[in-house]
């Protein structure tokens, strides 16, 4: 089990306890958790006042995933949440990932079928089951 790291802005400002247990727990459960240097935030902070800016933020994060061939584990529910809704419109709306791709293609990304977003809750449980 592979999955890059989305810590978001969050957890590195205000909860590293939370990064580094989630990094410890995962460790010994055999889960690898792989660290995207180019990662950016998930563009929930700005949703409100720009979608089409945080859909951007978003399949950034979401291609650079797919690129490396990894689904995303998110430790931030809002991140989570962002990133899982922006993998949504963009699924279903052509119109709408043909105009993300066009902003991503200066930054040599594309967003294709983008990456599998799941909180790391929801990949212990998965993953790992309830049992251990």
């Amino acid at each position: 089990m592979k999955y890059a790291l989305f810590l978001g802005c969050t957890i590195p400002a205000r909860a590293r306890n939370y990064e580094l247990s989630a990094r410890n727990v995962a460790e010994k459960l055999g889960i690898e958790l792989v660290d995207m240097a180019k990662f950016i935030c998930c563009g929930f902070p700005i949703k409100a006042s720009d979608m089409e800016a945080s859909e951007l933020l978003g399949a950034y994060n979401l291609a650079l995933a797919e690129e490396q061939g990894l689904d995303i584990c998110a430790l931030c529910s809002s991140c989570t949440s962002a990133l899982s809704e922006t993998s949504h419109l963009l699924t279903w709306d052509e119109e709408r990932k043909n105009k993300i791709n066009e902003r991503l293609e200066c930054m040599g990304l594309q967003y294709g079928k983008g990456a599998k977003v799941k909180h790391f809750a929801r990949v212990l449980f998965e993953e790992i089951g309830a049992e251990k």
